[in-house]
């Protein structure tokens, strides 16, 4: 081959290894991005059991904080960008720990997670619920309800304009764990 006049050998040289591809490396920031958004799903005090750099933590506590959508997604995009320097081990292994002690607490319960999923699918539901738990405050279901509705309308609507799947939020767990209350309330009582 030649260039700027002089002949440049290549043969028996390493062939330059080709760096991550251009889909790859935005994919990688978008999981980054979603990553650090589900680490919003920690309760306060498990996530301040992180470790991390207070730029780091000053960042999430911003997008915590933030309702806009447009910002949401720029402060997502920042916490990606601070994630790629981060060892994030730990906090996949506190988040992971998370999830799957709530999948334990939902096995324990799989009538309550139904009852749950009836009364956000069904308002005659509520009605059912109170009649087998008549100490049920309803007028306090009644609003759990709502706010889980819209917050799940709320998450579908973003999850289909961001195209990631959309996760169940606070207002879900709140009425899981009101249900779960009530019935231990009432087994307490029938012992």
């Amino acid at each position: 081959m030649t260039r700027f006049g002089y002949d440049i050998k290549t043969e028996g040289l390493p062939e330059p290894e080709p760096g991550p591809s251009k889909t790859r490396v935005k994919d990688e920031m978008h999981d980054l991005q979603d990553f650090g958004q589900a680490l919003l799903e920690l309760p306060h005090e498990r996530f301040a059991r992180i470790e991390m750099d207070e730029t780091l933590r000053d960042a999430f506590n911003e997008l915590a904080r933030i309702t806009n959508m447009s910002a949401r997604k720029r402060q997502a995009g920042y916490i990606g960008k601070l994630l790629q320097h981060v060892d994030t081990a730990p906090f996949r292994a506190e988040l992971a720990s998370f999830r799957s002690g709530q999948a334990q607490a939902a096995k324990g319960f799989p009538d309550l997670a139904r009852w749950r999923d009836r009364l956000l699918e069904d308002d005659a539901a509520l009605t059912e619920w109170c009649h087998k738990y008549p100490t049920s405050n309803t007028r306090a279901l009644r609003t759990l309800i709502r706010n889980a509705r819209t917050e799940e309308s709320t998450a579908a609507a973003e999850a289909l304009h961001s195209g990631v799947a959309a996760t169940k939020g606070r207002q879900f767990r709140a009425l899981f764990q009101a249900l779960r209350a009530t019935a231990e309330d009432a087994d307490g009582n029938k012992h």
